[in-house]
């Protein structure tokens, strides 16, 4: 599916009313419905610009496609002094493809002028342009929040009267009304867009307002937003007569290997993923309405809707019912339970089971059933044709889906060095992961990849032998087997050596401080990861100190570590989950501890004195 068209990266200013700090002065927004099949859009924006990070917003894009055209452009400049150094209209502007990954043919295209570099900073650039609307489908997001400050923005809506709409946002921005036909928005005096680590998507949604049209067409299609059902209904109305197939074309699909009903879908999951490719061809129409399953076939291509589509036609001619998902990627943003709109950009199916109910993701070359690839994890999404709620949520899986595992023996030297033996299993969405990067790479390649894993905890690795198990077997776990040496493994200081046993990727955490944090964390999908490691000491090395053991236990996940001496061995246990994907900004306090308290116990190091 095509993301909505983004239509701003501009910004603007005059010197007279300059501050020492790049700033949007003022941003007008526009949009005027005409008629259920047209509106316009205008926006006016001025910027003054004093840094760079103002000056990139002179880089101007304005998003067009088959549905939205652009009417008129009209972009100046005024250096220091306000003296006007050029004037561009839309003849001046750039007309490129703007298709996403994977999109060989799409009708989405950008006019882009980059104006940074006319003047010498400051410079103040000033901005119109005016959109022409073929459906209310597509009516405009307010983003009015920038990367550098803004003075004051508005947006105003006017309509006729017989057409309605809805509107919403977190803030609960309340709207001024002429009591006629016009309402206008406004907010003044925003800070840039928070910039801290690993921010939810949605943070960006702060200041925002979202609208959609009570009532809509799409080329002969009409559609209603006023429930989520009535979405769910506009899909099937696009896709119902695209599932059909002749059995013929699929006469090389064999199920006499599949025993259970999961089997069988298996199999034809397996099937779609080897005949067919994710390439999209969303012109007109089909940017939302899937291509035939019978398309599809013959072509033995297709984008996210397509595949799914024909993954879901085979499943119901074998008696599987399963559904379309419309769904907006994790990191996309969120789509809000309470207010019913469209801003979905992919698809996938849904297949329920008795015990079960799989989300499958048929863009994934090496995706399974059994796997919700991260970015579809904890997402709200509308299940097309279900019957009951239509509004469900997809499941964020659990630790041991995403899990590493490594088992190793290290031989420490009294100078320092060591040897290493080991193997490292990666399952679920690990091993995909990991088995997405090392198919299809040269040997060099693969063993560059295995030394990177090490690159922290044993620096200067040198790799003797090393062998990937299970590259082509997608069903079961990766493996790794290696063996090498490490030349300065031990840290030295005077007669002791310091050896950090957390291998082979260290526990990290870069996020700010509690005091610091004002926006909720995004921590990823749930992980597992385990290290099992025995160290076997040459004579003349004496254990002086060992990391504690620790055992921790919270909502956030675990941590457990264990020192056991066997004889002339060390043998280290390493074990820890992190089990939530959103920590909250009331409980990120206790979060931060948290991995805090992991990061300190996996860098504590064994102590050893040389006699």
């Amino acid at each position: 599916m095509l993301l909505r068209f983004l239509t701003l990266l501009l910004l603007f200013t005059l010197p007279q009313y300059a501050a020492d700090r790049s700033e949007v002065l003022e941003s007008r927004e526009t949009f005027t419905v005409k008629s259920i099949s047209q509106a316009e859009y205008k926006v006016y924006k001025k910027v003054y610009i004093t840094d760079e990070s103002g000056k990139d917003q002179a880089r101007i894009r304005i998003g067009t496609g088959e549905y939205v055209e652009l009417k008129s452009v009209s972009a100046k400049i005024f250096d220091r002094k306000g003296k006007k150094k050029g004037r561009y209209k839309k003849k001046d502007f750039y007309e490129l493809k703007s298709s996403g990954y994977g999109i060989i043919g799409s009708d989405a295209k950008s006019y882009t002028l980059d104006l940074s570099s006319v003047t010498s900073l400051p410079f103040t650039l000033e901005l119109e342009f005016t959109q022409v609307y073929h459906s209310l489908f597509f009516w405009p997001a307010w983003y009015p929040q920038e990367s550098i400050p803004v003075k004051e923005a508005s947006y105003t809506v006017v309509t006729p009267p017989d057409i309605q709409y809805h509107h919403y946002s977190l803030r609960e921005i309340e709207g001024v009304s002429d009591g006629k036909k016009s309402t206008t928005w406004t907010q003044s005096n925003l800070e840039p867009w928070p910039d801290e680590i690993a921010m939810p998507r949605e943070v960006y949604d702060g200041h925002a307002l979202f609208f959609t049209s009570d009532k809509y067409k799409l080329d002969d299609y009409s559609g209603s937003s006023d429930s989520w059902k009535s979405i769910a209904d506009f899909y099937h109305e696009l896709s119902k007569t695209q599932y059909h197939l002749d059995p013929a074309l699929i006469s090389d699909l064999d199920l006499q290997s599949a025993a259970t009903q999961r089997d069988t879908i298996q199999v034809i999951y397996d099937y779609v993923q080897r005949s067919t490719r994710y390439v999209g061809m969303e012109l007109g129409i089909h940017g939302w309405k899937p291509h035939s399953s019978q398309w599809v076939c013959e072509n033995k291509y297709g984008d996210c809707k397509d595949l799914a589509t024909f993954f879901i036609s085979i499943l119901r001619m074998n008696n599987i019912e399963a559904y379309p998902v419309l769904i907006l990627t994790r990191t996309a943003g969120m789509i809000y339970q309470e207010f019913p709109d469209d801003r979905f950009n992919h698809l996938i199916a849904c297949v329920p089971l008795d015990d079960d109910t799989l989300w499958v993701d048929c863009t994934m070359d090496d995706g399974r059933i059994d796997i919700i690839p991260s970015s579809d994890q904890g997402c709200n999404v509308v299940v097309v044709g279900i019957d009951g709620p239509v509004m469900l949520q997809t499941p964020i899986q659990r630790p041991e889906s995403n899990a590493t595992d490594f088992t190793g023996e290290v031989s420490i030297n009294r100078n320092g060095s060591a040897s290493l033996k080991g193997q490292l299993i990666f399952r679920g969405q690990a091993s995909m992961q990991v088995r997405s990067v090392f198919q299809g790479a040269i040997l060099a390649d693969q063993r560059e990849g295995i030394l990177s894993l090490f690159g922290e905890s044993a620096p200067g690795l040198e790799l003797d032998t090393f062998s990937v198990s299970n590259l082509d077997d997608k069903y079961a776990p990766l493996a790794i087997h290696l063996e090498g040496t490490i030349p300065r493994f031990a840290a030295k200081t005077g007669n002791r050596l310091f050896v950090y046993p957390g291998l082979p990727l260290k526990e990290k955490w870069y996020g700010e401080h509690p005091s610091r944090r004002k926006q909720s964390f995004f921590a990823g999908v749930p992980s597992l990861n385990t290290s099992d490691v025995t160290f076997l000491i040459s004579d003349g090395l004496e254990l002086e100190s060992r990391p504690m053991d620790v055992d921790l236990e919270t909502e956030f996940g675990t941590i457990h570590q264990t020192v056991k001496i066997e004889g002339q061995n060390i043998r280290y246990n390493w074990h820890a989950t992190d089990a939530k994907m959103r920590i909250e900004i009331e409980d990120y306090p206790a979060y931060y501890n948290f991995r805090l308290k992991a990061k300190q116990a996996h860098a504590a190091p064994l102590v050893f004195k040389q006699r």
